[in-house]
């Protein structure tokens, strides 16, 4: 029985050591987790009674990590001598003394394997750089616990140390590593293949970077998203220095371009891009924005050309008619601060659109057709003593009148007196028009027949003059006859008798 017993909550305010060797000779070059796991086991080994209980499983869970990526980093310290395993079934592990780990690797018993492969490792890099044992171990580490072939493992530091420079990161050697596990390359035909696409991706970041002003080695970020642009998306190397151009404000960056060429790649309906279509894309989404600005400024639309939903709703009405309509229809709309809205230059466009107008010309003459069936009714406001505006449903009445009745204008000036004084007088006209029309009234002379004749007929009915009480002796108010949209009782009896 020991003398003496530790105290457990006295554990964490106290400290463990650990050493500078491990800091500078092993720790960077370890992947981040196998350091965690060897600091946190060192705790526990150190005070023994803190870590009564605990398994390779617990201490899993405690760290967040997988019971297979602990037992990894346990065989990695394990082939580093930096600990040894006592026991397999439950796993026991002692930790060994740094520096006499360090001063016991020329004792230790060779592993002919390990040595003859880092010899090969020593001889890629020679003076130009001096690895680290951990470094080694971790190159190791790829063909023991990845199963990568040592000739594929070598082939990789060699092509890294080419394309990276030698003093490369080993810890973003081991993503590569990892990939080549994931895609089973394990011939070093396989390898060579892999390195030369991955060859090309690092001259190809590296162009873009000097495309941008940035004159030093590609990271491992920026060569993969180049790849993704070219294998995933499908642009082609010069068309993603083409698309530097469009890095215009603030500071160019792979971020930056990422987005670039995801929008472009939306924009082209996810489709293979060369140099030459993305210029042609480009060009032509420059051409259009400068079209949409063009209707904007004309209808006093002060909103981003650039604005999707702004985009969307062009194209829309590019559909229907010319960007010249649409350009007309937009001067249209801002005569008016009530119509300066992007609905209401869709609905004129499309209004313009159901009477079959597309082109400017077709515009044109549709807009001086307006212009003479306003002038027209003005004349006639002015024969029935209206103070009244041309309106849409005026010109429907009036192209009926005219070109299904076919009635002349003498004609139609003749009947608007005959409207004067009437409630609504457009209404009113209307009506007789329809009941010369049915009873084939067609000249000017009937007309007026017709008009004589029921002057000495037609009697309008008297009024009924009701009680007046004291509260109905007030000023009524005054209505304009254009204001009323329906005819009353006695003026419809009186506009269907000119047809009897």
């Amino acid at each position: 029985m020991a003398l003496f017993d530790a105290d457990t909550a006295g554990v964490l305010w106290d400290s463990v050591a650990l050493p500078n060797a491990f800091i500078i000779e092993y720790m960077p070059t370890a992947p981040e987790n196998y350091v965690k796991v060897y600091v946190y086991g060192l705790l526990h080994a150190r005070y023994a009674c803190a870590g009564d209980g605990l398994t390779v499983q617990s201490l899993a869970k405690e760290l967040g990590m997988e019971e297979a990526d602990v037992l990894s980093a346990f065989q990695y310290w394990e082939r580093a001598r930096l600990i040894s395993r006592t026991q397999d079934k439950p796993p026991r592990f002692t930790y060994l003394n740094v520096q006499q780990a360090m001063m016991g690797r020329q004792a230790a018993p060779a592993d002919d394997r390990y040595m003859e492969f880092a010899q090969a490792l020593y001889a890629i890099f020679g003076d130009r750089r001096k690895l680290h044992g951990g470094e080694t171990q971790l190159c190791y580490e790829w063909v023991e616990q990845l199963g990568l072939p040592s000739e594929v493992v070598l082939l990789l530091v060699q092509h890294l140390a080419f394309t990276r420079g030698v003093n490369f990161s080993f810890k973003a050697a081991q993503k590569v590593a990892l990939e080549m596990k994931e895609r089973n390359i394990v011939s070093l035909e396989d390898a060579e293949q892999f390195f030369a696409r991955s060859s090309a991706a690092w001259d190809g970041t590296r162009k873009v970077l000097r495309r941008i002003s940035k004159f030093r080695p590609p990271t491992t970020d920026e060569i993969d998203l180049y790849l993704k642009w070219t294998k995933e998306w499908g642009f082609a190397p010069k068309a993603i220095e083409a698309a530097c151009a469009e890095m215009i404000g603030g500071d160019p960056s792979f971020k930056y371009l990422d987005s670039i060429l995801r929008g472009i790649r939306e924009r082209s309906g996810r489709k293979a891009t060369t140099a030459a279509q993305l210029e042609k894309q480009l060009e032509n989404e420059q051409e259009e924005s400068a079209d949409i600005r063009e209707v904007l400024s004309t209808a006093g639309l002060k909103i981003s050309p650039n604005h999707p939903a702004v985009k969307e709703s062009y194209q829309k009405m590019l559909a229907m008619v010319g960007h010249g309509a649409v350009v007309l229809a937009a001067r249209e709309i801002s005569r008016s601060k009530k119509n300066q809205t992007l609905q209401k230059l869709e609905e004129l466009v499309e209004r313009w659109h159901e009477k079959g107008i597309q082109t400017e010309e077709d515009v044109h003459r549709h807009l001086s057709l307006i212009k003479q069936q306003n002038a027209v009714l003005q004349a006639l406001f002015s024969e029935m003593g209206a103070e009244l505006s041309p309106s849409p449903a005026d010109r429907e009445l009036l192209s009926k009148w005219r070109e299904d009745w076919a009635f002349s204008d003498d004609i139609l000036k003749e009947i608007a007196g005959y409207s004067r004084g009437k409630s609504a007088p457009m209404a009113f006209m209307n009506k007789v028009l329809e009941s010369f029309h049915k009873k084939g009234v067609n000249t000017l002379a009937a007309v007026c027949a017709a008009h004589e004749e029921h002057q000495k007929t037609y009697q309008p009915p008297a009024k009924k003059r009701g009680k007046t009480v004291i509260e109905q002796q007030y000023k009524q108010r005054e209505y304009e006859p254009g204001r009323f949209s329906k005819l009353t009782p006695e003026e419809i009896e009186e506009a269907l008798k000119y047809g009897a």
